[in-house]
């Protein structure tokens, strides 16, 4: 059985000589995992503003540029993997913070609160190194994880833009609950953070 890292190896190599094969051989491989990883960031609200297969293409069309500029070196088992990732999660939130800007942002449309917002604007409008975006997402994740699923819930389709009212239609509950429990959410995330 070929070991994974040097099927990937070789494909990069093949890449930089400018095959073609290569580049559909690498795409086809990751697609499928980073369409999932791109809509997910997305999410249902955004759907309408931000297509994952244009953000996809957009970052393998970055990939690629820069592999053939020999721009990135790789050497831990998953190397490439992480990086197609950490491209387009930054695609993805590019294209998000541009969609929320000034008057095209879909929480004034519905004029609801703030939860969540500032981190993923900062995300959005910074430039931050990939490491650091992979590591926030990372611990963002840990700590979704680890909250009971009706709060996990919540949360994610309030960073998918959906308003209280309309988390509470959608779970089934009622809006007071859904507030206490962002209200809970975001206490929880506050105390962990340094100084908090």
């Amino acid at each position: 059985m070929s070991d994974p890292r040097s099927d990937d190896l070789e494909l990069v190599s093949a890449l930089r000589a400018g095959s073609e094969s290569a580049a559909r051989e690498l795409f086809d491989k990751y697609c499928e995992q980073l369409m999932k990883l791109a809509r997910r960031r997305i999410g249902q609200k955004m759907t309408s503003r931000v297509d994952p297969e244009d953000v996809l293409q957009s970052a393998f069309r970055s990939f690629f540029v820069r592999v053939k500029n020999d721009e990135f070196s790789f050497e831990a088992e998953d190397d490439l993997f992480k990086l197609l990732v950490r491209i387009t999660v930054h695609k993805t939130l590019r294209q998000i913070a541009f969609h929320r800007a000034a008057k095209r942002d879909p929480a004034r449309e519905t004029g609801q609160g703030r939860v969540g917002e500032d981190v993923l604007g900062f995300i959005a409008s910074a430039d931050p190194p990939a490491e650091v975006e992979v590591a926030l997402i990372d611990e963002f994740e840990k700590f979704v994880a680890q909250l009971p699923p009706l709060d996990r819930q919540v949360l994610e389709l309030r960073f998918q833009g959906y308003t209280p009212v309309e988390i509470a239609e959608t779970l089934g509950t009622y809006d007071r609950k859904v507030r206490r429990i962002l209200e809970r959410v975001q206490a929880t995330a506050e105390a962990g953070l340094p100084g908090g």
